[in-house]
């Protein structure tokens, strides 16, 4: 008469077991989004930057316009630009599929170096 009362405890723990797999299979997911977001960012940044770097060099007139093409070829955004002489710095922004975390950004220079 007393083992009646584990009777659908089984269901319950198997229940249990998928929402905790669920919900640390989504952390995993949604970490694994931001670092690629990151890594994106990180590298629209830089192409966004030598591009501009590269145009302020050859004389334009709006190197951030060169930057911000470049980087929307990347899927992500120029949130600001700077250029001073021939340094062109940029700060890009990605997009993520997390709710927490909207978007990510990265900063990046680029410029001449003289060689002596």
């Amino acid at each position: 008469m007393g083992g009646d009362c584990d009777e659908g405890s089984g269901t319950i723990n198997g229940v249990m077991l998928i929402a905790v797999a669920a919900v640390l299979i989504s952390a995993i997911a949604a970490g694994g989004n931001v670092l690629l977001c990151i890594s994106q960012a990180r590298s629209a940044a830089d192409q966004a930057a030598i591009a501009g770097a590269y145009s302020a060099s050859d004389g334009d007139f709006d190197p951030c316009l060169k930057s911000r093409i470049t980087a929307s070829l990347n899927d992500a955004a120029v949130v600001s630009c700077t250029v001073v002489e021939e340094d062109v710095t940029v700060k890009a922004e990605v997009k993520t599929a997390v709710p927490f975390v909207p978007s990510v950004s990265r900063m990046a220079r680029a410029g001449p170096v003289e060689c002596h």
